[in-house]
């Protein structure tokens, strides 16, 4: 049996640059990233076809073989046509090797920006092998049915009816693209390796009764074969319940997690019909048939303490049949992922929650590959209705129905749920388990997994699909335009202050000039792309950049560059400002996802920034001193990818400041 023993506490110095301050005890090593073989079978498509190059054989690889030297008498030279090529073979080949060093050793200099844009139009990052690794994963992408591929018949409705197979194919791609930019994942701590971990301390919790006697079957968790309807038949004969349940702490590699946490999967399980408040935990309780609790499964319970799970809400029938045809008037036959959500207008926390609801989703793949190419629908259990509901039209893309709300729609008598997951407690998450008041700067693929996953959710695709083929048909990425997005608390602010919902927490962070900031920023792009400027041309190219007002023409912010063949076209650098507060959630995204540097005041606005394109961004954070120490939004940019500053002001900013940080991350993204 796994280790159950206690985990180990969180460091406490704030003087550790990052979390772990030692390798935990399984896994690759950093720089391999090579996934754990066992996780094959998560694989919905054929994904691990390997890229090799059959090294030459060497000088000695045949008898008789290797250099050979020839000595020659000397003898007067004189100019023969074959000389004459000699000589002007060694001149070319050392104008191409002093070529190469040049760009090599000075690879901001206005001859390397020249020569980039002239002949490859783009950015190169990783191995050619790496490249192609990615190419072919995008393959496994465009065979989803997603937006990208007309899925929903066309139009601007879509639903992802199967996002455990979805989710597994962005997980694959982002571990592709996270080992071609060589970033540190900590040893897989918030990856693939995490869910091997959770998987690896599964707990059998109740166990089918046997009918012929007093002893429990345990087979590990097998899912039931299921019909698309709801017509009362089952293709399963057994109608017994049965509970796995993964907890966190039986690994070693995950025995750090702050609070104790277990997902489960189950079949044959019972809702407890009745109506849903946020305070009660009616809607959270269950019964189960046929199976009878574990002495593993009594010890977990113990383990768990006051963390809720799904154990914390069963009600074990003493029943040896089953669920009877006449008990469920009505099964489920499909997947249903129950999720307990945290808040449902934060971005922040709503962020928590979606890369929860992956992570679960991930763990459940797991240890029931069956469910892969299963339908879902979520179900929500925590109280919250549709009203003030902001990420409704998100989570109602996750799965083939609509989420049911327990609160609005509620269990009804004679339910049945045929394979059901259950999803991890909501009280830590990839963003902030490892400790919101130390910095974290691990990439993690999950989280990048989960910003491509959601993005995609509302049209939009993963950059590498940018890459395209140079003339010596190496993949490379298109330069793309540089949209710097301000997210304003401004109306936020006003609406507070009206409506009696002011706190000092609201005051410490309101920028009293912030329409000077907005100007400042606006201007000195505006300056920097003016003809004749030595940053602008040495930087960007030849022909520099051209400065783009996106708050007069909000339509041009999705456009990518035109760039032609020759080179000569100026890269856009756009600004524009948004208001979270008085726009739809899509509009939002819409920004944010074609934002290649974001930035705002510490607030929950920030965490939008799950929608950037994964590794392709940057997040600027203003902190006032009363905010110092909170690390949310480092831990957001690091696991995906991103750049990230932290600038320090007071309420009153120094625009000069904010403008200096700026501009170097703009002349960072030109070159």
């Amino acid at each position: 049996m796994a280790s159950t023993s206690a985990y180990q506490p969180l460091p406490t110095s704030a003087s550790s640059s990052t979390y772990p301050p030692s390798p935990p005890p399984l896994g690759p090593s950093p720089t391999s990233n090579t996934p754990v073989s066992s996780f094959s079978i998560f694989s919905p498509f054929s994904y691990y076809t390997r890229y090799t190059a059959s090294s030459p054989p060497g000088p000695d690889s045949e008898q008789g073989g290797g250099w050979t030297h020839r000595s020659q008498s000397h003898r007067k030279s004189r100019l023969t046509p074959l000389t004459f090529l000699k000589y002007t073979f060694g001149v070319t080949a050392g104008l191409i090797v002093f070529h190469y060093f040049i760009i090599g050793a000075f690879p901001s200099s206005s001859y390397t920006t020249s020569y980039r844009n002239r002949f490859h139009h783009g950015h190169v990052y990783g191995s050619v092998e790496d490249r192609i690794a990615i190419l072919d994963a995008l393959d496994d992408v465009n065979k989803l049915d997603t937006p990208l591929t007309g899925g929903g018949g066309g139009g601007t409705f879509f639903r992802d009816s199967y996002p455990i197979k979805s989710m597994i194919t962005f997980l694959e791609l982002a571990e592709k693209e996270v080992k071609a930019r060589g970033l540190d994942t900590c040893y897989g701590q918030l990856g693939r390796e995490l869910i091997e971990a959770y998987h690896e301390g599964q707990v059998d919790y109740c166990s089918k009764r046997n009918t012929n006697s007093s002893t429990t079957t345990t087979k590990g968790f097998v899912p039931l074969n299921t019909t698309h309807d709801s017509s009362g038949s089952s293709s399963s004969e057994d109608r017994r319940t049965h509970i796995t349940c993964l907890p966190v702490h039986h690994s070693s590699f995950s025995n750090w997690w702050p609070y104790p946490a277990s997902p489960c999967l189950s079949t044959n399980i019972i809702p407890v019909p009745g109506e849903s408040t946020r305070n009660s935990g009616d809607s959270r309780g269950y019964k189960a048939v046929g199976c009878e609790i574990t002495p593993e499964g009594r010890q977990l319970l113990d383990e768990m303490g006051g963390e809720k799970f799904l154990g914390s809400y069963l009600d074990v029938q003493n029943d040896d049949e089953g669920l009877s045809t006449e008990r469920c008037k009505e099964r489920l036959e499909r997947t249903v992922v129950v999720i307990g959500r945290q808040d449902q207008w934060n971005p922040f926390h709503v962020a928590e929650d979606l890369i929860t609801t992956m992570v679960t989703i991930l763990i459940a793949a797991r240890t029931a590959p069956a469910l892969i190419n299963t339908r879902v629908q979520l179900v929500f259990q925590e109280g919250f209705g549709m009203d003030a509901n902001h990420f409704t039209p998100l989570w109602d893309r996750i799965g083939a129905w609509a989420p049911r709300r327990l609160s609005l729609d509620p269990w009804q008598e004679g339910v049945c749920l045929t394979n059901t997951i259950h999803s991890v407690g909501a009280g830590a998450s990839l963003l902030s388990a490892m400790g919101v008041g130390n910095p974290y700067s691990c990439a993690s693929t999950i989280t990048w997994a989960a910003s491509h996953y959601y993005r995609l959710l509302f049209g939009l695709p993963p950059p590498s699909l940018a890459l395209t083929t140079s003339g010596n048909g190496t993949p490379v990425r298109q330069r793309r335009p540089i949209n710097v997005l301000w997210l304003s608390r401004a109306k936020l602010d006003t609406f507070a202050k009206s409506h009696d919902d002011w706190s000092s927490w609201r005051d410490v962070r309101h920028i009293i000039n912030e329409p000077d900031l907005i100007n400042k920023l606006r201007t000195e792009l505006a300056s920097l792309c003016d003809e004749g400027n030595d940053s602008s041309s040495s930087v960007f190219g030849p022909a520099g950049c051209t400065f783009e007002d996106a708050q007069e023409i909000p339509e041009t912010w999705a456009l990518t560059n035109p760039f032609d063949d020759d080179g000569i076209t100026p890269t856009p650098v756009r600004f524009a400002m948004i208001d979270p507060t008085v726009h739809t959630l899509e509009t939002q995204i819409h920004f944010v996802g074609h934002t290649t540097i974001l930035l705002s005041s510490h607030g929950g606005a920030l965490g939008l920034s799950l929608f950037l394109p994964p590794g392709e961004g940057t997040i600027v954070e203003l902190q006032v001193e009363d905010v110092w120490g909170n690390w949310h939004f480092q831990h957001m940019a690091k696991e995906m990818g991103h750049g990230y500053e932290m600038v320090e002001i007071d309420k009153w900013v120094d625009t000069e400041v904010v403008w200096q940080s700026l501009k170097k991350w703009v002349l960072e993204a030109a070159g």
